[in-house]
């Protein structure tokens, strides 16, 4: 465990299990302040550090304060889903900007885990990552 930082996911690949770990400014997950480490499963070694994200993206923030509540935005998912947990994240935009959002853990009536994110100002969805987990660990599509 790094302090300040959460595991978001992580991938064992030829023994070596690479973390991805995000900035936690208050509860708010940076995804946008990403840090990697690789640590080798047989000693415990650590053989990869991979930071391009948290120095290239890592600033102060003042968040606004958000319109809606966690409950007001979980009225706009989709009554298929199950919702497993709730978060505030702070996730990538295509335009290369970042956007603050409730993060909604979910189960999909067909058996799938998905992360939902919706603006906590306009309530609109802003993406939608399916988890892919296996033995090898967990990994977003």
């Amino acid at each position: 465990e790094l302090a300040g930082f959460r595991e978001t996911y992580y991938a064992i690949n030829e023994g070596v299990c690479v973390i991805n770990m995000a900035y936690l400014d208050g509860e708010t997950i940076c995804y946008t302040d990403l840090i990697k480490v690789g640590v080798a499963m047989d000693n415990g070694e650590i053989v990869l550090f991979e930071g391009s994200g948290y120095i290239s993206n890592h600033k102060s923030r003042a968040f606004e304060t958000a319109v809606y509540s966690a409950d007001e935005a979980q009225e706009a998912l989709s009554s298929e889903l199950t919702v497993n947990e709730i978060a505030i994240a702070l996730i990538p935009t295509n335009s290369a900007g970042e956007v603050r959002c409730y993060e909604f853990t979910c189960d999909t009536a067909g058996g799938e885990e998905i992360l939902v994110y919706i603006n906590p100002s306009t309530l609109e969805e802003e993406d939608i990552l399916i988890l892919l987990k296996s033995d090898g660990g967990t990994l977003v599509k």
